[in-house]
């Protein structure tokens, strides 16, 4: 990860966010657990791990002050190292499970969320409120020695001095590298909202160095496709330079298309080159607008033109295009890895342009994200269903044999279980353990860093719930969700070492009951005894 100034090298200043303020002593920590953030543990609480596991503790900090807090870490054991981050306070809205018209004309209450991680590099935490949160990942070594060993944080602030204690328990097991994991995170990316933010042409080599951070957090969470588009974005909202086409399309005086696949290339060997490298997931087949774009030299313009899916325009545009692009393709290598991909259609229309694009080229595959349809299936490589769908075993097995791949995903519509900022973070662990326990081969969401101009400090947006359309911030910062995401993949890869195991079958068949979606004290009972199995 980068390295970016210190909190603490700034002019200190306190925020006295709304509803942070309580009468108390003037500084005092205590450890607390993701399930119930912010509940103060008592006594000296236990903290298990693996060998070769990152382990998270949270310390929640409370001073009355605006100096600087500085603290010390020991821990009993030369073979565990940490890093630091103080968990800033973002502004959001409580508005889960609300999007789109609905969010626009809703009146949400407002709050401030420990959401941006500033990784900490001079063991000083700079307040912003009331009440800070200080994350340590411990680093344990695979060759650790098994044993339970102290762990102390002292916190200075002032004259005033509090240590905190805790004890790291690494039991006799050794969690298998992140190769190893057979379930796989697909983020879709924005990468001009990161041009957008930074001001700076997109693809230009300012660009490319921002989107180089953007792969290497991707790939430190299992995300293995990169999100790729044929006009600008996924959305395409508004008309653009062609310059700033990721595949720029023209129109010339003859009638003819021609493709300029640089940006195109250039992005897609950035991913490969870190590790994002087993699928190229290509959008705007079928738009959301039906808008399809081009450069028209007779115009000399980019010009937009609206067309129903599968009318003679639609497919004269888009068989050009595929023919062209396949012949691209098969001289890269590429050709078997790209994906197509279709979100939340009917399964008619989805059906049709399956058949459409693999008249062209056999090889082409399709991806769908929405609802379960059996008609649908058997074209689609890689279907991605919402959370709340139930899919039979004999179903999902036969899309396995067929060599498909099947995951589901989270958007701004479900309420609980979620990732957004106002979400249990004890959510993200049953998220991700309930694909595996379904038998699906990963999740995916639709927006990794679709970022405002203000982000750092605000994410409430006019149509979605606040952290639904990022998990990372500017300048290689990245959200506690992220963070979770990644001690929560390992918990999934944990089962694959107890795979063998009868109770695992049996824990994961309970972790699969439908009724924990809507309980939550269900459902956080439910990880607490997963994450207890697997550090037996």
């Amino acid at each position: 990860m980068m390295k970016f100034p210190s909190l603490c090298a700034v002019l200190t200043i306190l925020y006295l966010l709304p509803n942070l303020s309580i009468a108390q002593e003037s500084l005092k920590a205590n450890f607390t657990t993701f399930e119930l953030f912010g509940d103060e543990l008592e006594g000296t609480p236990t903290f298990k791990g693996w060998k070769n596991e990152t382990v998270p503790l949270i310390l929640k900090i409370k001073s009355t002050k605006s100096e600087k807090i500085n603290f010390k870490v020991k821990i009993g054991n030369k073979r565990v190292s940490y890093n630091a981050y103080q968990l800033a306070y973002v502004k959001g809205d409580f508005s889960s499970g609300v999007c789109g018209e609905a969010k626009k004309s809703g009146k949400f209450e407002i709050g401030y969320f420990p959401d941006r991680a500033v990784e900490i590099f001079d063991r000083c935490i700079q307040p912003d409120s009331t009440v800070h949160y200080l994350l340590l990942n411990l680093n344990i070594s695979k060759n650790a020695k098994t044993g339970k060993y102290p762990i102390s944080v002292e916190i200075k602030q002032g004259e005033s001095s509090f240590t905190s204690s805790s004890q790291l328990e690494i039991i006799d097991r050794t969690l298998p590298s992140f190769a190893e994991l057979d379930f796989k995170m697909d983020f879709w990316q924005y990468p001009l909202s990161v041009a957008n933010y930074y001001k700076v042409d997109p693809w230009s080599d300012a660009h490319m160095k921002h989107l180089g951070v953007m792969f290497d957090q991707l790939n430190h969470i299992n995300q293995k496709a990169v999100t790729t588009t044929v006009f600008w974005d996924i959305f395409n909202t508004s008309i653009k330079p062609l310059e700033e086409m990721m595949i720029q399309v023209r129109r010339n005086k003859d009638g003819h298309y021609s493709y300029d696949y640089s940006n195109f290339e250039k992005y897609v060997k950035l991913g490969f080159s870190k590790g994002v490298d087993q699928q190229i997931s290509v959008h705007n087949l079928f738009p959301w607008n039906n808008f399809l774009f081009y450069f028209d030299e007779t115009q000399d313009k980019v010009v937009s033109s609206r067309n129903l899916p599968m009318s003679s325009e639609y497919q004269k545009f888009w068989k050009a295009f595929l023919e062209d692009f396949s012949k691209y393709l098969e001289k890269k290598d590429w050709l078997e890895k790209v994906v197509f991909f279709i979100d939340e259609r009917t399964p008619e229309q989805s059906i049709e342009i399956s058949k459409f694009v693999k008249s062209i080229e056999p090889k082409f595959k399709m991806g769908y994200s929405g609802k379960y349809y059996e008609a649908l299936s058997p074209y689609i490589d890689d279907y991605s269903l919402s959370s709340n769908i139930v899919l039979e075993k004999k179903v999902l097995d036969g899309r396995r044999a067929a060599g498909h791949s099947t995951t589901f995903y989270t958007s701004c519509y479900e309420k609980q279980p979620n990732m957004l900022m106002m979400s249990n973070y004890g959510d993200i662990y049953f998220i991700l353990m309930l694909a595996k326990a379904k038998g699906y081969d990963g999740f995916l969401r639709w927006a990794f860093n679709l970022w405002s101009s203000d982000i750092v400090d605000n994410a409430i947006y006019p149509d979605l719930p606040s952290g639904d359309a990022h998990f990372v911030y500017p300048n290689g910062q990245v959200s506690l969700r992220y963070l979770i995401i990644h001690d929560a993949l390992e918990e999934v890869l944990k089962i694959k070492s107890k795979e063998n195991l009868p109770k695992t079958a049996d824990m994961l068949k309970a972790h699969n009951r439908y009724f924990l979606l809507n309980i939550e004290k269900s459902r956080l009972e439910m990880i607490r005894s997963m994450k207890t199995y697997l550090n037996d």
